[in-house]
């Protein structure tokens, strides 16, 4: 509108000057003697107005502008008197029908009339209808030409913004889900340089920050209930193991005191069942010590362990606890690990003793010891009824049996499993579980060559059983006092 309104004042004024200039020009013409009115004999009708006045100011002479068959009405002296006019200036007066302006000049001069020269003023009057009608034309143009200009410039506008403001509803919409719960949700607004583009970048970056944030935290928790699970499953089965053996003893301490034995074959019967029953508690504390150690890092010995005696030599028991078994064993000469010679005999001992104790008799075995490329590699596969699918996941847990009588007619506490996985990994090795074609169990016993321990990838669960071991020594003196003791803390 400003700019409309300069450009409408700017044309005029320049039309307007140029009109003056015009209007000046025709006063050179020698008016000595009354000239004929400019256009009087031209059909295109007068440019300009004239009107004579003498030193009385009577109108002696009109001569309207226009054409002669519609002339222009003439211009409104101010008061009548030409006399009010300013000399030698222009001014603008409007017709005696308002209808248009005139630029109207004041010309003091003599003309003759009947032979007589005689002192007359003249007014030379210009009209502005061309003026006013080209700026109206002008005016209306531009106000066609301005909203339809300004009508393009909202709709380009609008689609303008509502691209650019398109990132800042998707972050809103973000931003809902997000407090919805959905913390996945993310902006995908490109870093293109621009401020809504930097925005949706640092918006989706703190995003991914807190995320991963709360999944530590949940991950956390997570550890935290599978910690507190394990410890409470722990104290349960660890309790459970215990109490058989216990009992065992107390009642026949109880028996003995109260007189119950009275002869000496009672008696000697009573000492060996707490004989054996002590010897029992004792493994599977030694079990437990063992993987207390192992789950606090405690470092194990470095030495060159010849691995194919270790397999030659648990073969060989096994053949001799069972000599009907098949067993087809192929174990590659001169394989030597570094580690702890007494705990890997375990590990080797524990996989020929589930093979022994879950299969038949009849059930053949294959061994399998091999190291290629840096890798020592045991494997132990068996044919008889295999793991069924849903215990596999827990094979490996901490007094975990799929007898869930608990049944003791095939002995074990559900710690062998579990112990030979900590010592492998602590010799920076793992051991595997598959089933074997055609049914059966596969275990796989895998060992770095140099036999570094690796990091233990559960440490977190040395906390468990780091409060139950801590004032356990090293050796155990499993006399009585050490049995009351592991009864008063098992009550």
């Amino acid at each position: 509108m400003v700019s409309g309104a300069l450009v409408i004042g700017l044309t005029r004024q320049s039309l307007v000057d140029q009109l003056d200039d015009d209007l000046r020009t025709a006063t050179t013409a020698d008016i000595s003697t009354a000239p004929p009115a400019p256009g009087e004999n031209d059909p295109t009708g007068r440019r300009f107005a004239l009107v004579i006045y003498d030193a009385n100011g009577q109108q002696l002479r009109a001569l309207p502008s226009g054409l002669s068959y519609d002339p222009d009405p003439l211009p409104v002296l101010p008061s009548g008197d030409p006399a009010n006019l300013p000399a030698d200036r222009i001014v603008e007066l409007p017709s005696q029908d308002g209808q248009l302006d005139y630029r109207v000049l004041k010309l003091e001069g003599q003309i003759t009339i009947l032979g007589q020269p005689q002192d007359v003023t003249l007014v030379l009057a210009a009209p502005m209808k061309e003026i006013d009608g080209s700026i109206a034309v002008l005016t209306r143009t531009l106000i066609v030409v301005g909203l339809a200009v300004l009508a393009l410039i909202l709709i380009i506008g609008w689609f303008i913004i509502r691209r650019d403001l398109r990132p800042l509803e998707s972050m809103t919409t973000t931003a809902e889900r997000i407090s919805e719960g959905d913390l996945s949700q993310r902006v995908g607004v490109p870093d293109d340089g621009s401020e809504v583009g930097r925005l949706g970048h640092a918006f989706d970056t703190m995003l991914d920050q807190i995320q991963a944030l709360f999944d530590s935290q949940h991950a956390a928790l997570l550890a935290k209930e599978r910690s507190e699970r394990k410890l409470r499953q722990f104290v349960a089965d660890a309790s459970h193991e215990l109490r058989t053996p216990l009992t065992a003893v107390r009642g026949y301490s109880e028996l003995y005191r109260a007189g119950g034995l009275a002869d000496e074959e009672a008696v000697s019967q009573a000492m060996a069942r707490i004989g054996s029953e002590s010897r029992r508690m004792a493994a599977l504390v030694e079990d437990l010590l063992l993987l207390a150690r192992l789950d606090q890092g405690r470092p194990l010995r470095h030495d060159q362990v010849p691995l194919s005696d270790l397999v030659n030599d648990a073969l060989l028991d096994l053949r001799a606890v069972e000599p009907e078994r098949p067993i087809e064993a192929q174990v590659q000469s001169d394989v030597v690990v570094t580690g702890d010679e007494d705990r890997l005999r375990q590990v080797i001992g524990n996989l020929f003793t589930n093979v022994r104790v879950h299969t038949s008799p009849d059930a053949p075995v294959e061994v399998l010891l091999a190291a290629r490329n840096g890798t020592t590699s045991l494997r132990v596969a068996d044919h008889g009824p295999g793991i069924d699918p849903a215990h596999v996941e827990h094979i490996f847990d901490r007094f975990y049996r799929a007898d869930t009588a608990r049944t003791r007619d095939r002995g074990g506490s559900g710690l062998g499993l579990s112990i030979a996985a900590s010592v492998a990994a602590a010799h920076g090795g793992e051991i595997d579980y598959t089933s074997t074609p055609g049914g059966g169990a596969t275990f796989t016993l895998t060992l770095p060559r140099d036999g570094r321990p690796g990091v233990d990838e559960e440490a977190g669960d040395a906390d468990l059983y780091a409060d139950a071991y801590a004032d356990t020594e090293e050796e155990v003196d499993y006399d009585e006092p050490a049995i009351r003791s592991a009864e008063a803390r098992s009550q």
